[in-house]
């Protein structure tokens, strides 16, 4: 009896610890060298991603990512290039989730396969859809670049042969950023883990994301990415893998180069003249955080005005970027000022970033005043403020802070809506007499990022909002507008040996009272239309980059603003320009964000449908992707049999055959809307058979061996490991561990009744 019981026991274990299994694992992989588990950094970065319907997904690395950038003068011209492999023996669809910085402009795609060039076309987003959809049924190769955020684009490819490669190249147009003397651009690697708040909805079977929409972010699915969770200590180190990634960079400032530094990465630089660098990683770096490149003129080479046109059609665009002389306008102010510094503690800070954010907290501390008020703010799925209201930055408050700092451990989601809220309207009847200025440090992944920039409109008032991007990867799109929007500023800090040197920086504005009010006036007969149509406050140290479209080139303009000391104006006599390509996309993009921004906060019906039409108006004519507009690029000739179909083709005929053809529920292009309750339905169908010898998963190939679709990858799958992932909708990893409670709960109990019996 004994020995029965305990073969019952073990049974029932390993029955829970699968069932366990079964809520974490997403992806089932072959044991092949090619298709093994990857990093949660790896399939956040461009990982193709294969579906198959009542299965886990099996996600194939990239095979390499390949980034070529032309920067001329103030411009930089990026094309990625990422190749992918279908891993499998049958014809399937792939989609890959990537970053690209906040402010491209996507306005080309490319598709390779073999020795054929597919380009993109610009549509509207559900126009693009419907064309992709129907290449996909009728056996073409596509695909199709859509938008979720400026700084999130997936890509989604039909029919990748059995074992074929593709390659997708995208391109995209940015300007490059100055700040105190300082040129940089940035390129993204990482889509990070986002909180996603909000009461889950309906979302859509064929999604993705590990999170579900929800009523607060309801695109939540689609910028989820699967991401790998600690549950995978259970299995070998050696699964993880590599994604390579090389970037190539073709650098003519147009100037002489003083300092040139890459502040994350290795690089070679080679000199091919005076005022031309040739810049290339020195080795093939895994995709695990944000590359940086930053270079300097020499103090006599620094540029107070510099500008670039271009002349397309009928219109001439002018990039204007000067930058006011600092004695004259920035100057220190002895008004005394109040800092409410907020603080994030969620999961997603743990380790160094959360080092990082403690140092820069601590450091802003030392540069107070004791005539300054201050007040910390400590965030994760809840708020703590270390004072009811601001209090003096005398030394036993500093030191109390510092102690409160101190104690602060990363943990939780990243809630990040009500501790905002609260520092912009926790003003109280002293306020008034203090320059108020919000430091908000965090690495901004969060989901509902629109619902966030509402906040900050509504209650900022005179208020400064300033934003510090910690980690290596964070959100820049949330943080760069937070800071547009709050008339403040955006630093990011990547490491803990930059916090001193990013710190001051910071400070130096925080304590120079900005340039308001800016405004550019050209002579009465040149008409001149600016991309964003505001100018946002500048700070010492920062340059105005404003974009134009006139029907000419003026010879003189005028720059006019407030400062400390009452107004300031500068009259500019223009003798000549540089011509640059690309200034027409940059200043559409410029635009379609201007107008995304109204449509996001629009009051009326009326106004969100003229701003959409707006913007999809701008997209087809500039050829750019956009919120509501889609790149989509089509083989012409069809590349799969029809013998051999796509697995959604495959379900739905099986469903036929079953007698379920009433149960079939398409999507408006054409998709399967109801896959999973399908499958189910066809399992269900099957004989009953025991439980303990033949699996789910082997009931399904039985059901797909007649539907004409090979099983031979899924067969392979049964004796595969198992690739885990958390489905938390936080940055935390609280769920597993309440599924590892539950599990060691039930382990305790049989052993008990074991030990009784």
């Amino acid at each position: 009896m004994k020995s029965n019981l305990s073969l019952t026991s073990t049974s029932t274990l390993v029955s829970i610890f699968l069932l366990f299994i079964s809520n974490f694992a997403i992806a089932n992989t072959n044991s092949s060298e090619t298709n093994k588990p990857i990093h949660v950094n790896e399939a956040e970065s461009g990982s193709m991603i294969f579906k198959f319907p009542g299965m886990p997904s099996i996600m194939q690395m990239a095979l390499d990512t390949k980034v070529q950038m032309d920067i001329t003068g103030n411009i930089n011209r990026v094309t990625v290039e990422q190749s992918f492999t279908n891993p499998s023996n049958q014809w399937t669809e792939g989609v890959y989730v990537f970053p690209l910085p906040e402010d491209s402009a996507v306005d080309q795609l490319r598709m390779y396969i073999d020795d054929r060039v597919i380009e993109g076309q610009i549509h509207e987003k559900k126009e693009a859809k419907k064309i992709y959809e129907k290449a996909k049924k009728e056996g073409k190769s596509a695909s199709l670049v859509e938008q979720q955020r400026p700084n999130i684009f997936t890509t989604s490819v039909a029919n990748i042969a059995p074992g074929g490669t593709i390659t997708v190249a995208i391109e995209y147009q940015q300007a490059v950023l100055i700040d105190n003397n300082n040129y940089s651009i940035r390129f993204p690697m990482v889509v990070g883990d986002r909180y996603i708040p909000g009461t889950p909805i309906q979302t859509p079977t064929d999604s993705l994301g590990v999170a579900p929409n929800t009523h607060e972010v309801k695109d939540a699915s689609k910028i989820t990415p699967p991401s790998e969770n600690v549950i995978s200590y259970f299995f070998d180190k050696k699964y993880e893998t590599y994604l390579p990634v090389t970037i190539d960079i073709n650098l003519m400032a147009g100037f002489e180069i003083a300092s040139l530094r890459s502040g994350y990465h290795k690089v070679n630089t080679v000199d091919v003249n005076q005022i031309t660098k040739h810049i290339t990683l020195d080795e093939s770096y895994q995709a695990d955080r944000d590359f940086e490149l930053t270079w300097s003129a020499s103090q006599t080479d620094e540029p107070e005005i510099a500008l670039f046109t271009q002349q397309k059609d009928d219109n001439l665009y002018l990039l204007l970027m000067a930058t006011p002389p600092k004695d004259e306008v920035f100057k220190v102010s002895s008004r005394p000022r109040e800092l409410i510094f907020i603080i994030d503690s969620s999961g997603s800070m743990s380790g160094s970033s959360m080092a990082q954010a403690k140092k820069a907290l601590i450091k802003a501390l030392g540069r107070l005043n004791d005539t300054d008020r201050f007040n910390i703010i400590d965030f994760d799925d809840r708020f703590d403020p270390l004072f009811d209201s601001a209090m003096p930055a005398i030394k036993t408050n500093i030191s109390f802070a510092k102690g409160f700092i101190k104690k602060i451990k990363a943990d939780g989601g990243t809630a990040m809506l009500a501790p905002i809220a609260y520092a912009l309207r926790s003003r109280d009847s002293n306020s008034k007499n203090y320059l108020r200025q919000v430091v908000f440090i965090t690495d901004g992944q969060v989901g509902n990022e629109t619902t966030i920039f509402t906040s900050v409109q509504t209650n900022i008032k005179d208020d400064r909002f300033f934003t510090i991007g910690i980690g290596s990867a964070p959100n820049s799109y949330l943080l760069t507008k937070l800071a547009d929007f709050g008339r403040g500023a955006f630093t990011y800090i990547g490491s803990q040996s930059e916090v001193r040197q990013k710190m001051d920086d910071l400070f130096v504005k925080l304590e120079s009272p900005a340039l308001t009010d800016i405004n550019v006036s050209f002579p009465p007969e040149i008409n001149a239309e600016l991309a964003l149509d505001v100018i946002y406050d500048l700070y010492a140290g920062e340059t105005i980059t404003a974009i134009y479209k006139m029907n000419a080139l003026p010879n003189s303009l005028a720059i006019t603003g407030r400062t400390i000391d009452g107004d300031f104006s500068k009259n500019i006599t223009i003798n000549s320009s540089k011509n640059t390509k690309g200034l027409d996309i940059l200043w559409a993009r410029r635009k379609i964000d201007r107008l995304t921004d109204i449509h996001n906060n629009a009051y009326t019906s009326r106004v969100e449908n003229l701003s959409k039409k707006d913007i999809i108006g701008l997209a087809l004519e500039y050829h750019l992707v956009s919120r509501f507009t889609s790149l989509v690029a089509v083989d012409i000739t069809p590349v799969r049999p029809e013998s051999e179909l796509l697995i959604s083709q495959a379900i739905i005929k099986k469903a036929k055959a079953d007698g379920l053809e009433d149960e079939i529920k398409l999507n408006e292009d054409g998709t399967l809307q109801n896959r999973d309750e399908l499958i189910q339905q066809m399992i269900a169908s099957l004989p009953d058979q025991d439980a303990n010898s033949t699996t789910q998963q082997e009931q399904f190939i039985n059901a797909m061996k007649s539907a004409n679709v090979p099983a031979s990858a899924y067969a392979a799958q049964l004796k595969s490991p198992v690739r885990l992932v958390a489905s938390t909708q936080t940055a935390t990893n609280s769920e597993l561990f309440m599924y590892l409670g539950a599990l060691i709960l039930l382990l305790t109990l049989m052993l008990r009744r074991r030990l009784l019996v």
